[in-house]
């Protein structure tokens, strides 16, 4: 029997399919890498502020003022600005991206993103002495910190759900007490499994571990972890050697990430959205 011919059915919106799980974990944490590196290649080349930690430069900003250290505590204080711009910036296009149906919404936080950092190297690399970052005044200090803030803050509000959860790749305090729980929650479920069985029980329970939600967590956000560590101490290395040259790495990576949600959207539009938080 042939099937009846409906045209109206071609103006029905194609359901778009985003990044799978496994692999938008992998971006994720290839992006947390290049946060940490981002973060500490501007922390070792200007006022020793974060980019990305925000917590700290609070913490650092009122210490500042209550010890009357004023240029210390305006640096600190200062950065916070630019990283909430960014914040405004990526919510706001990825939101209003999503709304008219344009799938790859990540892609064009991540495209400002990229051009923020190609900025700050193309701006800071003329006021290199001895590979060392010296801004001749306050002014464009301060707009050079701007860049790699803003950049960080925009970072933020992309790949933000992975598996029913929500994480962030700049910062960690959230992925740190999302892995103990989710630690925890995992030995239970082992124990319940467990208690009382032979050891073949044993060995099919650890078969199963990963397939779990809860190890899924912890291995997610100690990934998180680990890059972001590990990202910073190559930022480190990186500013050293190479100075702010150095930064083309992280930027290789947000390129790839582009590519990659151009391609399959990290969060396709259609994309149910879950409100299951890190934090």
């Amino acid at each position: 029997m042939m099937r009846s011919y409906d045209p109206d059915s071609c103006l029905q919106p194609r359901r778009h399919r985003p990044l799978p799980g496994h692999p938008k974990a992998w971006l994720a944490v290839s992006l947390s890498w290049a946060a940490g590196f981002v973060d500490a290649t501007a922390y070792m080349a200007l006022y020793h502020v974060y980019t990305s930690h925000m917590t700290g430069n609070t913490a650092s900003f009122a210490g500042d003022l209550a010890e009357c250290k004023w240029e210390d505590a305006f640096h600190h204080g200062w950065v916070i600005l630019p990283f909430l711009g960014g914040l405004l910036y990526s919510a706001a296009t990825t939101k209003a991206a999503r709304r008219q149906g344009f799938h790859s919404s990540f892609s064009i936080a991540l495209i400002t993103e990229l051009l923020l950092l190609s900025a700050f190297v193309a701006l800071g690399s003329h006021y290199l002495r001895d590979d060392h970052l010296a801004a001749p005044s306050s002014l464009i200090g301060y707009a050079l910190i701007s860049m790699p803030a803003a950049a960080m803050g925009i970072q933020t509000v992309t790949v933000t759900r992975i598996n029913g959860l929500r994480v962030y790749t700049t910062y960690l305090t959230g992925s740190l007490s999302k892995c103990s729980e989710a630690v925890v929650d995992y030995l239970f479920w082992f124990r319940d499994r467990t208690r009382g069985r032979q050891l073949a029980r044993l060995y099919l329970v650890l078969l199963v571990s990963l397939r779990q939600r809860p190890m899924q967590h912890a291995l997610l956000t100690a990934g998180l972890w680990l890059a972001f560590f590990a990202g910073a101490w190559c930022g480190v290395i990186g500013e050293h050697r190479f100075a702010l040259a150095a930064l083309s790495a992280p930027m290789i990576i947000i390129a790839a990430a582009i590519v990659v949600d151009l391609v399959m959207p990290v969060a396709a539009a259609d994309e149910p959205e879950t409100e299951q938080s890190a934090h």
